[in-house]
């Protein structure tokens, strides 16, 4: 049985949050005593991506504001008889995954193969890492 289901999120692509979130369900049973950990990464900066603003002050909203759009989809996807919790980072989106699987003994990482339109037979780079070195199970689940 997974009692802590790790469930890494893109807020880029909020429409797979439903489908990770019946995955992850169906694995525990609606079990009550499970705890739903949903984290998002923020990797915009080590990707390169040129940030206008990077001060401070302009982080700590960018975080902010990736914290609440988080709670608001997981207030509106999950039920109010299971426990979850949610957690924003930044950096490099595999390496953050297993870091946080580990620091919050993850019984399982629920994740997507891969970003929508990128092709049917394969597995995202990321997920790809995650399956590869994760200390526990990983399942993937694929669109459509």
């Amino acid at each position: 049985m997974f009692y802590k289901v790790l469930i890494p999120v893109d807020l880029a692509y909020p429409q797979e949050l439903p489908l990770l979130i019946e995955a992850a369900r169906e694995l525990t049973s609606d079990n009550p005593h499970v705890d739903f950990i949903f984290l998002y990464i923020d990797d915009s900066k080590d990707n390169n991506v040129v940030v206008l603003y990077p001060d401070q002050q302009f982080n700590s909203l960018r975080q902010r504001d990736n914290e609440d759009k988080l709670l608001a989809l997981l207030r509106n996807l999950m039920p109010a008889t299971l426990h979850y919790s949610s957690r924003v980072r930044r950096g490099v989106v595999h390496q953050k995954i297993l870091e946080e699987a580990g620091s919050r003994y993850a019984d399982i990482i629920v994740m997507m193969a891969q970003k929508p339109g990128q092709g049917r037979y394969s597995i995202g780079s990321n997920a790809e890492r995650v399956v590869r070195h994760a200390k526990c199970s990983v399942m993937v689940v694929r669109e459509g």
